[in-house]
């Protein structure tokens, strides 16, 4: 995605670019949903270690 797009994508900005642009927005965004998912999972993963060795003591 090109630097110069707006952070926040509204309506009438997206209607402007490109479907090469658009393409582009979705892959990135794509990339970084399933980045967050795997860190939410990691989390999650680490928060239920901590209760179990908290069970434990």
């Amino acid at each position: 995605m090109e630097k110069d797009l707006p952070l926040k994508l509204e309506r009438e900005t997206l209607l402007q670019l490109a479907p090469e642009q658009l393409v582009d927005i979705i892959v990135e965004q794509a990339i970084a949903t399933e980045k967050l998912n795997s860190r939410i999972l990691k989390l999650e993963q680490e928060l239920e270690k901590l209760k179990v060795s908290r069970e434990i003591e």
